[in-house]
């Protein structure tokens, strides 16, 4: 079983196996998403802006677990001080294993809404819990993920740095993943136009509305019977 919790904008926790990954732990208006005590095994972010980055390194120290990212990221880490031995640049599509976890990055980018231009941003296949996940933190672009297999794909629809939600809904067209869930949503409009899209142009895939502090359990039961529950 695999459980998905979701902390606010791209932050999101996958616990399986008693391995816990955790995803872009970023803070907002100057306040954390995920306490600094947080216990993880592995801790990414997906770039090095402060709503992706956040508080990593503070959680990555605190819990002994490995900090993730590109070289730009890591870099940041190591400065807040992260030890080198933690650390492991997550290089595209070089896919990084420890028991119970196999994680791929592929590089994509975010609009940089203040300076203009693009940042490095990883997307990331994360196959745990006997399941594949898609999360493309903060992404403004498909990259490879259209050609990839996912049994569930996490996808920014907030506009600006990221997708709009018709892109975000045509990646999940394109790929079928079983669940959909949008996350950095900028507008109360928008999950509910991703949800009503999904169900109506994407068979096979269910969108899910995560609130914070919501777990999504899933699971293949049976072997071959995929079910989920939203708690």
């Amino acid at each position: 079983m695999l459980k998905i919790t979701y902390f606010g904008h791209t932050a999101f926790a996958l616990e399986a196996k008693e391995t816990t990954v955790l995803l872009n732990p970023g803070i907002l208006e100057g306040e954390p998403l995920v306490p600094d005590d947080f216990q993880a095994r592995i801790v990414i972010a997906t770039n090095h802006v402060d709503d992706a980055i956040g508080n990593s390194a503070a959680i990555s120290v605190n819990s002994k677990a490995w900090f993730l990212g590109n070289k730009e990221t890591t870099a940041k880490a190591a400065e807040q001080g992260v030890k080198p031995w933690l650390l492991h640049v997550l290089e595209p599509e070089v896919p990084y294993v420890v028991p119970d976890v196999t994680i791929t990055g592929y590089s994509l980018a975010r609009i940089d809404e203040e300076a203009g231009g693009r940042i490095d941003n990883l997307g990331l296949i994360i196959e745990m819990g006997d399941l594949r996940i898609g999360y493309l933190g903060d992404s403004a672009i498909r990259g490879l993920f259209e050609q990839l297999a996912m049994d569930i794909l996490i996808v920014p629809i907030g506009g600006g740095a990221t997708f709009q939600v018709k892109d975000a809904v045509s990646l999940c067209i394109d790929t079928q993943p079983r669940i959909g869930i949008p996350m950095r949503w900028s507008a109360e409009d928008q999950p509910k136009k991703f949800s009503k899209y999904i169900e109506q142009f994407s068979k096979g895939t269910k969108p899910v509305l995560m609130e914070p502090n919501q777990i999504l359990s899933v699971q293949w039961a049976a072997g071959n019977e995929f079910r989920y529950e939203l708690n």
